[in-house]
């Protein structure tokens, strides 16, 4: 586990510059400052004034303390904790599923691949910390028929760290179905619950349900991953990680790899499948392959099933341990993330190469107050580090969605009408990345004039005697 954290950290360490971190960080400042929670969009000017639910509040609020604490680095120490405090949850279902632990360390290696597109720090990884809470739970009730009271107050919980709180419901729901039968099919077996079973677990769904309201938006908060469902298409069909699995592309294969490793368990195994061992893998395999960002989900899931029927490694033998050399590897995997831990100013280099600080820098020397329209990934930033420079769109696509803007800033980006809609919104400012095609565009327009550039951004500015003249050539 000591050398699967270190994997875990390996990969963290490089994952600093997530889009959504920095207007998180800003709520969780305006929560913390102000003692309430933000109700409408200040932040843009794309939706300014638009109604907006805070849906993730708890999750940002540890990130917050982390910066306040540590800068950066704050940040980094957060989100690498709880994606080891989620992958040992992994580890040790898939050895009490009775897999060796060497082969229950590859299989654990391969949740964390699956999960490599969320390994940075976003509030999801709150809501899947809460996920292996539940499977730990239900694996206890299973096997002691006690520890449901955990699951009101894991939900209550969960409802307010993210709204993946639904999987959790369904999750319970597949695990209670399951017992509702019995009987053998071939591989597949399943046991019927017994009634004080049932009872327990009926109760204890219930009783969830109530606790998903112990939150400060109240039913609200309760639709909003529905509303994200039905409402927010927008979203679905042009994120990328929203998108299908791509088989062409490495994650993709990998994805691919687990499939065919879960076929190969089930024809060559002779262990026999529980029935929600089945309905699980089942619904896993379905949200990982229709939306990218549910590969980390279907990681949690599938991997302590497919470990228990690994036969990669000679099985354990406790007379062979080597409780000093363990002991050494595991201070040796201790020290080397204390020493290789990165600096301050290594991440902020990071971030750097990623988002637009100098550009910014630029631009308040400048005392620029104009509209911008910027780059999607870099709203929060800017809403972070230059307040006063409102984007006109970030990373909370639902509001932007709501009022329009978001299908606006495709329509310019894809080179749709973006001299109207530039028009439209009166945007003075144009923030972009060097290599994108509007910024080609812009360039070679007469209305447009480059005003500062570098390796991460360029800076457009109107001219403004040309602005009529382009509409209506247009």
């Amino acid at each position: 586990m000591f050398l699967l954290a270190a994997v875990i950290f390996r990969f963290s360490a490089t994952q600093i510059g997530e889009p959504d971190i920095w207007w998180h960080l800003r709520n969780a400042a305006y929560l913390l400052q102000q003692h309430s929670f933000p109700r409408v969009d200040t932040y843009s000017f794309g939706a300014a004034g638009s109604p907006w639910l805070d849906h993730e509040w708890l999750s940002e609020v540890p990130f917050f303390l982390g910066f306040k604490a540590m800068g950066l680095q704050g940040i980094l120490a957060v989100f690498s904790t709880v994606l080891v405090l989620i992958y040992a949850g992994v580890y040790y279902r898939s050895c009490r599923a009775g897999a060796d632990c060497k082969d229950a360390t590859i299989a654990t290696l391969l949740a964390i691949f699956l999960g490599i597109v969320s390994l940075g720090p976003r509030m999801l990884v709150f809501g899947w910390l809460c996920m292996v809470g539940l499977l730990l739970v239900l694996d206890r009730f299973q096997r002691t028929a006690k520890g449901l009271w955990l699951l009101p107050p894991l939900f209550a919980l969960w409802i307010n760290l993210h709204g993946s709180w639904v999987f959790g419901m369904v999750v319970l729901g597949i695990i209670i179905a399951s017992g509702l039968v019995e009987g053998e099919w071939g591989l597949v077996v399943a046991r019927r619950w017994t009634p004080g079973e049932l009872k327990k677990l009926l109760l204890a769904l219930a009783v969830s349900l109530a606790a998903l309201f112990v939150n400060p938006f109240g039913y609200k908060l309760l639709l909003y991953p529905f509303d994200l469902l039905f409402r927010q298409q927008g979203v679905m069909k042009h994120i990328e990680e929203w998108q299908p699995v791509n088989f062409n592309i490495w994650i993709g294969g990998l994805a691919l790899a687990v499939i065919f490793a879960l076929l190969a368990a089930a024809l060559f195994s002779r262990r026999k499948w529980k029935l929600d061992e089945v309905l699980l893998t089942a619904f896993a395999l379905w949200a990982a392959l229709s939306h990218v960002r549910l590969l980390f989900f279907a990681g949690l899931i599938l991997v302590p099933i497919l470990a228990q029927r690994l036969k990669l490694f000679p099985p354990y033998e406790r007379e062979r341990d080597k409780p000093w050399l363990n002991a050494g590897i595991m201070a040796g995997m201790v020290g080397l993330t204390i020493f290789s831990f990165p600096s301050g100013a290594t991440l902020q280099q990071q971030v750097s190469g990623e988002y637009p600080t100098a550009a910014l820098v630029f631009m308040q020397r400048q005392h620029i107050t104009g509209r911008i329209f910027n780059q999607y990934g870099w709203g929060g930033y800017m809403e972070w580090y230059a307040p006063e420079l409102k984007p006109f769109i970030d990373g909370r696509a639902d509001i932007f969605v709501y009022n329009g803007t978001f299908y606006d800033s495709l329509k310019i980006t894809s080179l749709k009408e973006s001299f109207a809609i530039l028009d439209k919104y009166k945007i003075e400012y144009v923030l972009l990345k060097p290599n994108q095609p509007l910024a080609y565009l812009l360039y070679h327009s007469s209305a447009w004039r480059l005003i500062y550039e570098d390796k991460v951004a360029k800076l457009y500015q109107r001219v403004p005697a040309a602005a009529t003249t382009l509409s209506g050539s247009k």
